[in-house]
């Protein structure tokens, strides 16, 4: 198979770019991806996403745009200044390009009959050479490292396209916007090499088990949609976490899961998987995958003296614990300990418990598919959560098997009085659906026996400028919520209260590097702020009822006379633990709506 030149997939991206239409870029990639090598199509993968590699190995280039700016003048050989200007004009770097290579074109009166202008006597380069390029230039680090950057930088953008340059750059500086949703890729591929909806539900899978984009595309278009089948978990690679429904009243689990159920505690803490090598390196992963190790070094000491095996992936809580008290501290204690230094003053300052509710792979075992029953009971006889005279942070949280509703109730309210939150309902005999959300687990939390049940995680799409003391930031934000299968965020309502003054002065420089000057193409609103957001910032907001409303857009297809909307919403807590395509989704909303209309 010829090299794939990357001209070739920047025509991907420019085509991706302009199309709204998730049936439209499923066609573009099933067309695409059959045409390239598994080396490239793992590459091409990770670069639709504006990735070097799956997002928790967290690769970037480390250039901002002052930088990539000086790169384009040492390219274009012009003043930085010119560059600047042309920035400030447009707002995106891709575009400066563009335009430069244009106005040389008019200069010199060149008549040309293709739009894409390089520099001549040099081939195009192909997708392999432009990837390693971008991996060089992440990977530079120590005295210089920006300089050498920049200047391997400027010697890429020399060999390149105008139409090349412009992605390179979006892609550097994190802007590019083709609006390639996971589960829209994985349809791609399933068009491309599979043969339906069942090779679909395989794929992703896969990608659930994997977390990894590229990885998944490689054997897919090496081996086929069989071996993707026999995917198993990985050590170092985080599994995408189960998720679970709610329910409004204790009285409808009947309704979800028939038989025993495991009740356990729903603590205010940090969902966290454990990827566990006995004799080599443990990390640690936040459910949106990010690597948290060294923020935890109590725990990761505590897993390695605790664990039989040699090697597991387990799921826990971490809560902020006082150990004096017995007693579990709040979500915003915990958070203290986000940090980059002092570490190990806060790990003294701090401690915290580690509460191990899952096990989902041990000693080359994929334990996804088998019922909770057997995973709880093969992970109580993996870990000991016995510290000797030192306190051990690993510990096994609190549950209790029934099937009796009264004493589901009574393990609620013992809950509340220890501090947790809730309680999550599990089905006994249920497996563990990586990535998905099912009626396997519910969680029920003391909100719920309020007006309206929970809170809501909801994605910051815009921003409207204040009066009075918020006169120098945003007054309120407008937030949606996301739909998975349309790979687009519908607006649900506009945030202004909860706010303290210390969120209030953050605003402005938190969503700088997300401004567009325009609705991005996954947004759906009636609603028109000031500033329009990429959805990336997720915020947890509470709220009294849902209703509907002519302006926002949740679940406008199931309700004739507008969508869905939240009155009186209140900000509670930035959620950087989660991503945008892990904010509350439009299905729970709707869902949540309907049995507030059936009462």
């Amino acid at each position: 198979m010829p090299r794939t030149k990357f001209l070739q997939l920047a025509e991907v991206f420019e085509r991706l770019e302009k199309t709204a239409s998730s049936l439209a870029m499923i066609d573009i990639l099933a067309d695409f991806f059959p045409k390239i090598s598994p080396e490239e199509a793992k590459i091409s993968a990770y670069l639709l996403r504006g990735e070097l590699a799956p997002a928790y190995e967290n690769l970037e280039i480390g250039l901002a745009d002052k930088m990539v700016a000086r790169a384009i003048a040492k390219s274009e050989n012009i003043k930085v200044e010119k560059v600047k200007l042309l920035y400030n004009k447009t707002g995106d770097l891709g575009l400066v390009v563009v335009s430069l290579r244009e106005m040389s074109r008019r200069d010199k009166n060149l008549k040309l009959k293709s739009s894409v202008v390089r520099r001549p006597n040099i081939d195009f380069l192909t997708v392999k050479e432009v990837f390693e390029k971008l991996i060089e230039i992440a990977r530079i680090g120590g005295e210089g490292s920006q300089d050498k950057k920049i200047n391997l930088l400027a010697d890429l953008f020399s060999k390149t396209s105008n139409l090349e340059a412009k992605y390179i750059i979006r892609t550097i500086l994190g802007t590019l916007r083709l609006g390639v949703g996971e589960m829209t890729f994985l349809q791609g591929l399933a068009k491309a090499f599979g043969a339906g909806k069942k090779d679909k539900e395989i794929l992703e899978y896969a990608f659930n088990v994997l977390s990894d984009l590229g990885e998944i595309a490689c054997i897919v278009s090496e081996s086929g949609i069989k071996k993707i089948s026999e995917i198993k978990p990985k050590v170092g690679a985080p599994i995408r976490v189960m998720l679970s429904n709610r329910i409004q009243e204790l009285e409808e689990i009947k309704d979800h899961i028939s038989g025993l159920v495991s009740v356990e505690e729903k603590y205010d803490g940090e969902r966290i998987q454990a990827h566990i090598k006995k004799t080599g390196e443990t990390s640690l992963f936040s459910r949106r995958q990010d690597n948290i190790t060294h923020q935890y070094p109590d725990i990761i000491d505590g897993l390695k003296k605790s664990f039989a095996g040699k090697e597991a992936i387990v799921e826990g809580e971490v809560v902020a614990y006082n150990e004096a008290k017995g007693k579990l501290l709040p979500f915003q204690v915990l958070m203290s300990r986000r940090r980059k230094h002092n570490i190990e003053e806060y790990v003294k300052k701090i401690p915290v418990r580690y509460f191990l509710f899952d096990l989902l792979y041990l000693d080359g075992k994929n334990y996804l598919k088998q019922p909770l029953k057997e995973r709880r009971a093969v992970l109580e006889r993996s870990f000991s959560d016995k510290g000797g005279k030192k306190i051990n942070p690993i510990n096994f949280g609190r549950y209790a098997i029934t099937d009796d509703l009264s004493e589901i109730k009574s393990y609620f309210n013992d809950s509340i009085k220890r501090g947790a939150e809730g309680v999550m309902i599990k089905d006994y005999s249920g497996i563990y659906q990586a990535g998905s959300r099912g009626w396997l687990w519910i969680k029920f939390k003391k909100e719920y026996q309020k007006e309206l049940a929970d809170n809501f995680d909801l994605a910051v799409i815009g921003g409207l400028y204040g009066a009075g003391r918020r006169a120098k930031t945003y007054g309120s934000l407008l937030v949606a919520a996301y739909n998975p299968i349309t790979n687009k965020y519908y607006s649900f309502t506009k945030v202004g209260t909860g706010f303290t003054d210390e969120n209030l002065s953050r605003l402005m420089k938190m969503f700088e590097k997300y401004k567009l000057k325009e609705k991005h193409k996954s947004v759906e609103t009636g609603m028109k702020p000031d500033v329009w957001f990429e959805p990336k910032i997720v915020m947890e907001i509470s709220g009294a009822e849902i209703t509907v409303s002519p302006i926002h857009t949740v679940a406008k297809d199931k309700i004739k006379t507008g969508g869905l909307a939240l009155r009186f919403p209140k900000f509670l807590r930035w959620r950087e633990d989660k991503s945008a395509e892990n904010a509350t989704t439009v299905e729970e909303i709707y869902n949540i709506y309907k049995m507030g209309v059936k009462k």
